[in-house]
This record gives C-alpha cells, sequence and structure tokens, in this order.
C-alpha cells in the first residue's frame, strides 16, 4: 500500500497573519485607545448628569404639587372669609348679638392673616419649583452635548478620524465643565 502525504494543515498562516495584522494596526491607530477609554469616562458622566436632571425634575414638580395644594389652601381660606363676611351682613342687618358679630369680624381678619402666610409659602414653593426645573433643564442639556460627543466619537473611531475624535473631546470637556460648574453651584 502506497502511503499518501498529508499536505500541510496552514493553520498557523492564518494565525501569523492575524498577528501580523493587529501589530500593524496597533502601531497605525493608536489614539483609539485613548478614544475608546474618553468614550466610556464621557458615557459615565451623561450617566450621572441624567440621574441629577431627572432628580433636578422630580423636585421640580414635588414643589410644584405643593405649592398648587398651598394655592388651593389659599382659596378654602378666602371662600371661609368671604362665607363669614356675608354672614356678618346679614346678621348686621337683622340686629345681631354684637358679642357674636364680634366674633365673626375676628374670623374674617384671621382668614386674611392666615391667606397672607399661605400665600407666601405657596409663592416660595413655585420659586423653589422653577429653579429646579431650570436645573433639570441644564442638566438635560449636558447630556444632550455628552451624547452628540460621544456619537461624534463613535464616528471618529469608524472612520478612522483622529480630528473628528479631539473635537468630539472638546465638546465633551465643555460639556463636563458645565455640568460640574451646576452641580458645584445647586
Amino acid at each position: 500500500m502506497e502511503e499518501t502525504e498529508i499536505g500541510e494543515v496552514g493553520v498557523d498562516k492564518p494565525a501569523e497573519a492575524a498577528q501580523e495584522k493587529a501589530q500593524e494596526e496597533k502601531h497605525r491607530t493608536p489614539w483609539l485607545r485613548g478614544l475608546a477609554v474618553s468614550s466610556a469616562c464621557l458615557a459615565v458622566i451623561a450617566a450621572v448628569a441624567s440621574l441629577k436632571s431627572g432628580r433636578c425634575a422630580n423636585e421640580a414638580l414635588l414643589k410644584q404639587s405643593l405649592a398648587t395644594d398651598q394655592w388651593a389652601y389659599y382659596q378654602a381660606k378666602g371662600n371661609k372669609a368671604a362665607t363669614r363676611t356675608a354672614e356678618l351682613d346679614i346678621l348686621s342687618e337683622l340686629h345681631a348679638d354684637p358679642a357674636r358679630l364680634t366674633v365673626m369680624r375676628a374670623d374674617i381678619e384671621k382668614y386674611a392673616v392666615e391667606q397672607n402666610e399661605i400665600r407666601a409659602e405657596a409663592g416660595r414653593l413655585q420659586k423653589e419649583s422653577e429653579a429646579q426645573l431650570a436645573l433639570h433643564e441644564w442638566f438635560a442639556s449636558t447630556v444632550t452635548l455628552l451624547q452628540v460627543s460621544i456619537g461624534l466619537s463613535a464616528i471618529g473611531a469608524l472612520i478612522e478620524s483622529r480630528k473628528l475624535w479631539l473635537a468630539s473631546m472638546a465638546a465633551g470637556g465643555v460639556a463636563t465643565v458645565v455640568f460640574l460648574a451646576r452641580w458645584i453651584i445647586s
């Protein structure tokens, strides 16, 4: 029986070619590692800014809800004062007991004082709500700019454009500074 020679399998050749290609790519575009790391950092900052934005939006809604409750309470006190005033007018015309009329006048004055306190509290809560909403908008804008920056980084990686990556880093840097400044101020 004749022995047939088995040809070279050639597993080593593709592995060597792949390793050579990897070494060539490693020297050709080392900045891609920086792109990957910086994009990941921007994503983390965007996630934190998103959480901060959501928290501010929730606070704004809560404060506005509390302000609305205070305005309803203010209105209720006004209704009580109006009812008591009408009652006082009717009883005055009927020449009711002066002591009773004095008590009613005191109630009307008390409702007016309470309304002023309630109005002040409602106004304070409304201003706090507006301030939280403004912060929410700042943080949401920061998140958007960070997302655009990350998208530009991805495009820079795909087309191997270092200039586009650097532009994305500039945008991400601005967004990060704005985020941190707003966070410290708030």
